[in-house]
């Protein structure tokens, strides 16, 4: 498994934020939508940068998945705050 890290492609995060996306559909509540763009965005650096070697390219997935869900979780509880 850790050397299929190896062969990632701009490709494979195309397929992986399609993928989050038809999730998303279901009722992920926006945590899917963004780590759906952090998927895109990691295809875009691994198009630009084709030497990124997979562990960079799942680190920084990781890293902005996270951000993102942490980002969308603040903004929600702010949204909840506003409404009472």
């Amino acid at each position: 498994m850790w050397n299929a890290l190896l062969h990632l492609t701009p490709w494979t995060w195309l397929g992986l934020c399609t993928l989050l996306l038809v999730l998303e559909v279901f009722g992920a509540g926006g945590y899917l939508l963004w780590s759906a763009f952090a998927a895109a965005l990691v295809g875009l650096v691994a198009y630009l940068l084709p030497g990124l070697d997979g562990y960079a390219q799942a680190g920084l997935f990781a890293v902005l998945a996270a951000t993102a869900a942490l980002l969308w979780r603040r903004h929600r509880r702010r949204d909840a705050a506003r409404a009472r």
